[in-house]
């Protein structure tokens, strides 16, 4: 149960610039869009995707990961009970995260 996912930032930017509010709502939960920078929110992106890949879920289901942040400010996601550990870097041009489902 491991994920992984890359996200060009710049390409991500521009998606964010013609989606806009539509795939603000399809992608993210409102709690996750405190924080609306460009480049904080493709974290959050490759997270829900490296998430999606390590639970098996199909593409589309963004709604479903609820990604949130301890008092230390570590990352983790939740998926229909599931807890994954999360971490998310960033540098440059790209941000990557990598999921591990936690063992119950």
């Amino acid at each position: 149960m491991i994920g992984i996912d890359l996200v060009h930032i710049p390409e991500f930017t521009t998606q964010l610039a013609n989606g806009d509010e539509a795939f603000l709502r399809r992608a993210f939960r409102a709690e996750e869009l405190q924080r609306r920078e460009p480049v904080h929110l493709a974290g959050l992106w490759a997270a829900k995707e490296a998430v999606l890949k390590a639970a098996g879920l199909q593409p589309g289901q963004w709604l479903e990961i609820m990604i949130t942040h301890d008092a230390k400010g570590r990352p983790s996601a939740n998926v229909h009970g599931a807890t994954f550990e999360l971490s998310i870097a960033h540098h440059g041009e790209y941000a990557v995260a990598v999921a591990q489902g936690v063992s119950a």
